[in-house]
């Protein structure tokens, strides 16, 4: 599954964290570090697998843990039309 930015989202850091908004939206989201470098990390399109790759290479996380945090992060992103899955990666 290959994961792609969607949307107008602005981005500005705030301390470790990142603040998202959607000026046609009008929606804001707060990202934690780790949500942030999510969304550094899928500046270009890559598969979950690969995310989850270079996650683990840089937190003290384990595999099956990152895979379920990713898929629920990803979710709420696209909750709010800020990443779109495509099934067919």
């Amino acid at each position: 599954m290959m994961i792609h930015r969607e949307g107008d989202w602005l981005a500005a850091r705030v301390g470790d964290e990142l603040v998202m908004m959607s000026a046609a939206k009008g929606n804001y989201i707060g990202l934690s570090e780790v949500g942030a470098r999510i969304w550094e990390l899928i500046e270009t399109p890559r598969t979950i697998d690969s995310l989850c790759d270079a996650l683990i290479a840089e937190y003290e996380v384990d595999l099956a843990t990152c895979r379920t945090e990713v898929d629920t992060f990803l979710a709420t992103l696209g909750e709010h039309g800020a990443v779109r899955l495509d099934q067919s990666a």
